[in-house]
């Protein structure tokens, strides 16, 4: 996995990647599971407002521990009166599909010197197999195309069968960019700006 890779995978850029590290004196692991770890990291930091080490902390403690319950929580108060509630199979179905739009659309770095560039010939030109789908981020328009989704049995393209995944409104405004695979042929989703027109 690549850091650009890793950086869609975790919602986040390089440059906090690489300040949390150095924060956090962590070591940055580019995997799954790595991913999956410093995107709650991200999200209790930036969404909750956690501090970075707290939420470096919460993050172990919840992905940690072997567990099959679907809600976590953890305590914030020494009476235990106030916590913290995590939805692990919400938070794993978006770390899954923000897994696929990272292995989908992050550019690709090949190794070695880059080959020069011949001119093409204005007759060819390549066919994506794939469809793409903009639509605007609106919540009629998004709870309709979710359940044309879910129809078409959409799931994460590249990620194993069987994990977590929520087609749904809430994965739709969660991620800009959906990368899936359906019973139609695999699928692009582009969120765009609700005052954005498409031709």
């Amino acid at each position: 996995m690549t850091f650009e890779q890793l950086a869609i995978a975790t919602r986040s850029s390089t440059a906090w990647l690489n300040n949390a590290r150095r924060l956090l004196g962590r070591r940055m692991h580019r995997t799954p599971s790595g991913a999956r770890w410093w995107g709650l990291v991200r999200m209790l930091n930036h969404e909750v407002g956690i501090p970075l080490k707290s939420s470096a902390l919460a993050a172990d403690l919840i992905l940690g521990g072997e567990t099959s319950t679907h809600r976590v929580r953890i305590a914030a108060s020494d009476d235990g009166s106030t916590g913290l509630s995590v939805d692990l199979e919400r938070f794993h179905s978006t770390a899954n599909a923000a897994l696929s739009a990272a292995f989908a659309f992050a550019p690709l770095k090949k190794r070695g010197r880059p080959r020069r560039s011949r001119a093409q010939r204005s007759s060819s030109f390549e066919f994506s197999p794939v469809w793409e789908i903009r639509v605007q981020n609106e919540r009629e328009a998004l709870t309709d195309l979710a359940h044309h989704l879910r129809e078409w049995d959409a799931y994460p393209r590249g990620i194993e069968p069987g994990l977590p995944f929520m087609m749904d409104l809430a994965t739709l405004q969660a991620l800009p960019r959906l990368a899936l695979s359906s019973s139609k042929g695999p699928i692009d989703v582009i969120l765009e700006p609700s005052d954005q027109v498409t031709v």
